[in-house]
């Protein structure tokens, strides 16, 4: 009768461990990542009371095994590995792997493996796990030394430096990329017209400088001493004209033509191939410019200036223009705002002239002529052709060298930079350089790099977290603090970064929830009960028995 007890022990035994792993379980319900574990039972070794047989030459048949097993015991823990809901903390430095994958942490010894992911900046600028000190690890080279971004991590070292109020070094802009659109409806400068609305003739011809005046076709009579013509009007900046020329029967056309181009000063007479007597203002712009012509102190001769008043044929007109500013930094990461205007030229091509404060510095070179269009509206080129760059040069208040920034206003025959298209001009600029700051908060991307964010408003790599893998997770050792460790069973990690092989993606302001059903624990643990008293009930019957057995010799 010794092994119907044996067997009700080993049941109660079987029974227990499940309570123990539905209590641990339940007991880690809220603890951070935590997956749960199930056990499952196997029976004994089996006594065969009688063995099989396979009968005899159709005369008996075969005889199935009888056996008496010797319990149960538990065949296995295992856990479950799927992944717990992802729950917002708000804390930057609360990571979560979403999909598969451990973050890596050492403390000295062999490395231990997690999803706990609340992480902290220890005193020493280190990424740790304040529950125990554990150091988190990084993997590649993103946040070491590259010539052109501060080093935050020592090569060879794969601890992860997060050094809060370390000063972010300043860069000299040095490339300069413009946007946007240049109106095509844009015209450039214009200087006034004004022109006789009808050519003089003679003979039917064109008149030209060396015609005699007398024989400009409508002419009175001949032109005498004592004979003027009297010339009135205003300049271009709208000084009064009023002066007069003396004529006799050989004065020409080109003799009143230099008479108009001595009493304005500011603007250009000239005779046309068609015989009009054209006055042009001498620079663009808006313009006071006009001229009238009449006979004067006739005694002979004369002509009929009604016949050719001057009308005009250009308004004056400056060029339109846009203007735009921008900052760009010098070698101390110092700020300079530079004023740029782009003014539409004659032949429809655009040139950009850059300045300053005169206490700020000084502009070597601060013009960029000859940007032009396709007639599509992309971009042509800028500078001539053949020019591959195109510079704007400063030399600032206080620096022994002068800084030269290359600027790019777009790929040839594409839209990627500026375009002269009929829409409204607006122009934007972007460019290389930024200022000192103080790297003053972190952010996490989704493949685990970490970004410093300094007051300067940049954001620099820090480094990438380290994430492992294995062929076969459920084979890690647990050894308490959220953490596992390598067995033979999981074979060896495979360390990597987020969203490469096998490994999921990483969320900041997130820690990941125990995976414990407590609906299933509670089920499981109404099962593990009866299961229990079921065993219990084969002993206390056994022993009954055994009782009754004492009692026969009685």
């Amino acid at each position: 009768m010794a092994n119907p007890l044996l067997t009700g022990v080993s049941g109660l035994t079987s029974h227990q461990k499940m309570l123990e792993v539905i209590g641990n379980n339940l007991a880690n319900l809220n603890s951070t990542a935590y997956k749960a574990q199930r056990v499952l039972f196997s029976d004994l070794l089996y006594s065969t009371v009688t063995a099989a047989t396979s009968g005899t030459n159709g005369t008996l048949g075969g005889i199935n095994p009888s056996q008496v097993g010797s319990g149960s015991s538990v065949s296995i823990i295992d856990s479950n590995l799927n992944q717990g809901n992802l729950s917002p903390t708000g804390q930057t430095l609360d990571f979560a792997i979403d999909g598969d994958g451990f973050f890596v942490v050492s403390g000295g010894g062999a490395p231990r493996f997690t999803r706990a992911g609340s992480f902290r900046v220890d005193s020493s600028g280190l990424l740790v796990d304040p529950s125990t000190g554990y150091l988190v690890q990084r993997y590649g080279d993103a946040g070491e030394p590259d010539g052109l971004n501060p080093a935050f991590q020592v090569p060879g070292d794969q601890n992860i430096h997060i050094p809060f109020g370390a000063g972010i070094p300043g860069r000299a802009t040095s490339e300069m990329d413009f946007k946007g659109n240049l109106s095509s409806q844009s015209l450039g400068p214009a200087e006034r017209v004004i022109s006789s609305n009808a050519p003089w003739l003679a003979g039917g011809s064109p008149a030209t400088a060396a015609t005699l005046l007398s024989n400009i076709d409508g002419a009175i009579g001949t032109y005498a001493p004592g004979d003027s013509i009297l010339i009135t009007g205003t300049d271009v900046d709208g000084t009064p004209v009023n002066t007069s020329l003396s004529v006799d029967a050989t004065t020409t056309l080109g003799d009143l033509v230099a008479a108009i181009n001595a009493a304005f000063p500011q603007a250009d007479a000239a005779l046309d191939s068609n015989g009009n007597v054209v006055l042009t203002a001498g620079a663009p712009g808006a313009s006071f410019l006009s001229l009238n012509m009449r006979d004067a102190n006739l005694n002979v001769g004369g002509l009929r200036f009604d016949q050719h008043p001057m009308v005009v044929i250009e308004q004056g007109r400056t060029a339109a223009t846009i203007v735009t500013g921008f900052d760009v930094y010098d070698v101390r990461g110092q700020p300079h705002n530079i004023r740029a205007v782009l003014e539409k030229q004659e032949d429809g091509s655009w040139t950009l002239t850059a300045s300053m404060d005169e206490a700020a510095g000084i502009v070597i070179d601060g013009r960029v002529e000859n940007i032009r269009f396709n007639d599509d509206g992309s971009f042509r080129e800028a500078g001539g052709v053949g020019i591959a760059d195109v510079n704007l040069s400063f030399q600032f208040t206080g620096l022994t060298e002068q800084q030269t920034i290359r600027l790019s206003f777009g790929t040839s025959g594409s839209y990627d930079g500026l375009t002269q298209l009929a829409s409204s001009s607006a122009v934007s600029s972007e460019q290389d350089g930024f200022s000192a700051g103080t790297l003053v908060d972190v952010q996490l991307n989704s493949d685990g790099t970490l970004l410093g964010i300094a007051t300067n408003g940049r954001s620099i790599v820090l480094g990438q977290l380290a994430l492992a893998s294995f062929r076969n997770p459920s084979g890690l050792n647990r050894v308490g603090n959220n953490y596992y460790e390598v067995s033979l069973a999981s074979g060896d990690a495979k360390i990597g970064t987020a969203l490469s092989g096998d490994r999921g993606s990483v969320r900041s302001n997130h820690l990941e929830t125990s995976n414990v059903d407590i609906a299933l624990e509670f089920t499981q643990l109404i099962i593990a009960q009866r299961g229990f008293s079921a065993n219990a009930r084969t002993i206390t019957v056994t022993d009954e028995v055994l009782k009754e057995l004492t009692q026969l010799i009685r």
